[in-house]
């Protein structure tokens, strides 16, 4: 796992802890969870002037991510991870998802807020919606017909101090 910053590198860190990826459609019978990756890596890029500073000047906040999402079972020569990744988010709103040979590119909703107190951290939630027949992932290979899918991501980052780890 690597973690970035616009202080410096390494002096903050995803706490995988505090977690949570899914990938879901709707069917007949409600909502479906296609995956939900154990782990992720990658980073998320804040602006000065973002959560993470007391100076509340604004253009700050969650300026881009780069993460890879391992999932289950992947088909022969494909890679076995989602990389989903955006670089100016907070002024173009969309990234960019890669399985495989494929590639698209989809709107990106996204929360990033301070939470303060003894021990203050930046909340981080992300959201976009895709076809399923975009990427082919290996759990929407038998489909005769596109379904949307949500991929959802809960995640919180602190400060890299020997408390926190």
């Amino acid at each position: 796992m690597a973690t970035s910053s616009h202080i410096e590198p390494g002096s903050w860190r995803i706490v995988l802890e505090a977690t949570e990826v899914r990938l879901t459609t709707s069917g007949r019978k409600g909502l479906r969870l296609l995956y939900a990756p154990p782990r992720l890596d990658g980073s998320f890029y804040l602006r000065p002037g973002g959560p993470a500073d007391a100076d509340p000047r604004p253009g700050g906040g969650l300026a881009g991510f780069d993460l890879r999402l391992p999932l289950a079972a992947p088909r022969r020569g494909e890679p076995p991870a989602l990389l989903w990744e955006a670089a100016e988010l907070d002024r173009d709103g969309h990234g960019r998802l890669r399985f495989g040979g494929r590639e698209l590119r989809a709107p990106v909703s996204a929360v990033c807020a301070a939470v303060p107190g003894g021990r203050p951290y930046v909340k981080i939630v992300l959201e976009t919606v895709f076809s399923s027949a975009d990427l082919r992932l290996p759990a929407t290979a038998g489909w005769l017909r596109p379904r949307p899918v949500t991929l959802r991501l809960f995640s919180e980052i602190r400060p890299a101090t020997a408390a926190w780890r």
